[in-house]
């Protein structure tokens, strides 16, 4: 099925919300700023402050000789939250998941409501519609397959209108524009490829993964795949942390691999049941271990889109071997996994089998029989070599 999600981005949240309170501010450059500090720095600006030539983290000192009219107001978080807690009430109506993204802000997943709400674009438009009557406040909506390119769309279309982006035209949208519509392009590689004189996002599309992995590493692959629009991240709302983490106390310190690596064994399975229900994989596992001296030794583990326990176990018994670098015993171990993304669709019933996907039906089956029987129902055997 294909995803529907849209970027909910109300330009210039903030000073919107005081000149709602305040209507005289509506029309003037108004900034945001802690008030009494010598070098305090913008915090949110209004569209008219934007046009004066002011930008955010800019000092004010240095705004105020720009734009001498300028208007400067105290931080009011409680009137943000307040605020945003009423927009969400707006969003909650048409979306069973949303995941806010600061003040105002938030991704909203109509997967699957076509036949209750409609196309995701008329949806957008009656969100609009019902924020600027209830709440006063003007919203740009971008509607796109992922996160990523819904987010671009809503900078492309500020400061109001709404914009979709048809599952499959993600790379062609985002070519022609420069790297800044790319959402949180780390600014370490903005700056290196300013020096390779990159300036749009479809120069970056281009480029082989082989050659932007020489000049960024790993991160080169993601840096491809984002210039192409694509981007697996789930909407979580919330209440489903953006990671999912287990530790274990152990009744007696210890250095015994032969207890330690049932353990790690039995952490892992209990963090793929949640993931495997969450219909989620995980790209990185991050393994501590902490010795009875209370010093703690983190390592991280890539993993490839891992959710069968196989997988999870396997790296954490890497992560282990790294981490554990000490002659002490060890009194505590956890276990995270973070990089979350949507899993894959079931295959359908007459498509080829392969070992992967007997691993995963395997891995499917045993579930269901621990949810129905409980986690001891089924005992792993141990395995020995067997000589003639």
């Amino acid at each position: 099925m294909q995803r529907s999600v849209l970027f909910i981005d109300p330009p210039a949240f903030c000073t919107s919300v005081e000149g709602v309170v305040a209507p005289a501010l509506r029309t003037r450059p108004v900034a945001v700023a802690p008030p009494g500090a010598d070098r305090a720095t913008i915090l949110a600006l209004s569209m008219e402050a934007r046009l004066a030539g002011l930008t955010q983290g800019m000092p004010v000192r240095h705004a105020l000789r720009l734009c001498p009219d300028l208007v400067l107001l105290p931080p009011n978080p409680r009137l943000y939250a307040r605020a945003s807690r009423a927009l969400h009430e707006v969003l909650r109506i048409y979306a069973p998941v949303i995941e806010p993204r600061g003040y105002g802000h938030a991704f909203l997943d109509l997967t699957g409501t076509g036949r209750l709400f409609g196309p995701a674009v008329d949806v957008a438009a009656r969100v609009q519609r019902e924020v600027r009557e209830r709440l006063r406040l003007p919203v740009s909506v971008g509607i796109a397959a992922n996160k990523l390119v819904s987010r671009a769309a809503t900078t492309v279309v500020k400061p109001e209108p709404l914009l979709e982006v048809p599952g499959g035209a993600e790379a062609g949208f985002l070519a022609p524009h420069p790297l800044d519509v790319l959402p949180d392009l780390d600014p370490r590689i903005r700056s290196r490829l300013d020096d390779y004189q990159l300036e749009l996002i479809g120069e970056v599309a281009a480029i082989a993964e082989s050659a932007l992995c020489a000049v960024f590493g790993t991160t080169g692959r993601t840096l491809r795949a984002r210039a192409r629009g694509i981007d697996p991240s789930p909407v979580l709302p919330p209440e489903r942390r953006a990671e999912f983490h287990i530790a274990h106390t152990l009744a007696t310190d210890t250095n015994d691999l032969g207890v330690l690596h049932p353990l790690l064994r039995v952490l892992g399975e209990r963090l793929g049941r949640r993931l495997r229900r969450s219909g989620l994989v995980a790209r990185r596992l991050r393994v501590e271990a902490t010795y009875n001296d209370y010093t703690t030794v983190v390592r991280t583990v890539p993993l490839h889109a891992a959710v069968l326990d196989a997988e999870l176990w396997d790296g954490a018994r890497r992560g282990f071997t790294r981490a554990n670098t000490r002659r002490l015993a060890v009194r505590a171990v956890a276990l995270t996994l973070d990089q979350l993304e949507m899993g894959e669709p079931q295959l359908d019933l007459w498509e080829e089998r392969t070992e992967k996907t007997e691993k995963s039906s395997l891995q499917h089956a045993m579930d269901r029989i621990h949810t129905r029987y409980g986690a001891r129902v089924l005992t792993r055997a141990a395995t020995r070599a067997i000589t003639s």
